[in-house]
């Protein structure tokens, strides 16, 4: 199991209906977006060159994802435990109303609108000698199903509080420890130059930088300018 995250630090989640604890990312989003499409039909208009366009309607906004989940600090946990449970939530299952059910994301002061899932692709990217995976990477689409409730707390509308990432330390995004990481490797690959990997240190309580658990969730603060 990877460790606790720094004090302040927040996972993010994903919550499905009718599915029990939420599934708790152990890696959170580096980013994440959501789109909007409207829908206008345009005639044309003999002798006019511009013609108004008419609005026939909005479709659902889309939040899209890409999360990483990891057991390969665990002696026999398969990240399938994990990525079944999204796979699930694509079928039609006991929600009721022949659909699959409503999932929702949330990050801290961030959650996202109710939403249903559009597509998920599923990829492994490490194995045990057996083949069981324990790393693998999800990209989900999920399309809007209820009203957004915009507001400070709502995905699509305007974060309160600060970075959703933490309220204890300003940073920018998350790292979750692996094989072969060093505190300067993080720091190159986070801001473009490996000597600042003190910054990370003092922000995660780091007293000796040659020794990194793997599994540990890093938060990354931002640089003062």
């Amino acid at each position: 199991m990877a460790s606790a995250p720094p004090a302040g630090f927040e996972r993010a989640t994903l919550e499905i209906e009718g599915g029990g604890p939420a599934i708790e990312c152990l890696f959170n989003p580096t980013e994440y977006s959501i789109s909007k499409t409207n829908v206008w039909k345009v005639e044309p208009v003999t002798g006019s060159a511009l013609p108004p366009p008419q609005f026939t309607g909005g479709l659902p906004r889309e939040l899209t994802l890409e999360l990483l989940f990891d057991t390969s600090d665990s002696a026999d946990k398969d990240v399938r435990e994990i990525t079944d449970k999204l796979l699930k939530a694509t079928e039609v299952g006991e929600s009721g109303g022949g659909r699959p059910p409503t999932i929702t994301f949330g990050w801290g002061q961030t959650v996202s609108f109710k939403a249903v899932a559009r597509q998920l692709t599923i990829r492994y990217t490490l194995f045990r000698p057996d083949g069981s995976p324990t790393r693998a990477l999800a990209h989900m689409s999920l399309m809007q199903a209820e009203k957004a409730q915009d507001g400070s707390s709502t995905a699509g509308g305007t974060p309160g509080g600060g970075n959703p990432t933490t309220r204890g330390i300003d940073a920018i995004s998350s790292h979750l420890v692996r094989e072969g990481d060093s505190l300067p490797s993080i720091a190159f690959a986070a801001y473009g130059d490996p000597t600042l990997w003190r910054t990370i240190a003092e922000a995660n309580d780091i007293d000796d930088p040659l020794r990194l658990p793997r599994g540990r969730s890093l938060a990354i603060p931002r640089l003062e300018p």
